[in-house]
């Protein structure tokens, strides 16, 4: 929802909602590169809030929403969700459709939101300033959109396609009728 890597996810300060020209505002301090600022939605703000509300009834006040439980100063680490998740994934024989544990990657989160930029039709200008890129040439690995997509969008095309070919069906005969 964020389009951040965990890392970034994971070190959001309690401090990083505000409001800018009426438009709820998220600060997103990146571990990698620097801090940035993109709109949200109003339901990831309240996602937000509910977050930092959980962390304040279990751990008091804090710098970061996601706490190390051990040492609550820290944020959450990848690792300790990752553990967390692989462990979940094979107590519960989690499997995908060809019967392998499911994995963990996290970055696919990241991906997925990369390519729904992309099915929005933003430029790559946009799609790269939301996901915090420095310039445009990451963005073509996010260009790549999903079969219903596809389909969706050329489906007008396909229609014309189709009355074209019905329209010059006259007077070809028995044996292409079946087309119609």
């Amino acid at each position: 929802m964020l389009g951040t890597r965990i890392s970034d996810t994971l070190t959001l300060q309690r401090d990083c909602l505000f409001w800018m020209k009426g438009v709820d505002m998220i600060r997103i301090r990146r571990v990698k590169t620097k801090t940035f600022k993109n709109p949200v939605s109003a339901e990831l703000v309240a996602l937000i809030r509910k977050a930092i509300q959980y962390t304040e009834e279990q751990y008091g006040e804090t710098v970061y929403i996601f706490v190390d439980e051990r040492n609550t100063r820290r944020p959450l680490q990848y690792t300790t969700i990752k553990h967390k998740v692989l462990g979940l994934i094979q107590r519960e024989d989690l499997r995908d459709d060809e019967g392998k544990n499911f994995r963990f990657e996290t970055h696919m989160f990241w991906r997925s939101y990369g390519v729904k930029l992309t099915e929005l039709h933003l430029d790559d200008w946009t799609i790269a300033k939301l996901l915090g890129h420095k310039g445009v040439n990451a963005v073509m690995h996010y260009r790549k959109m999903g079969n219903q997509i596809l389909a969706d969008e050329t489906q007008k095309a396909r229609e014309a396609q189709t009355r074209i070919l019905l329209a010059n069906l006259e007077g070809w005969g028995e044996d292409y009728e079946q087309m119609r």
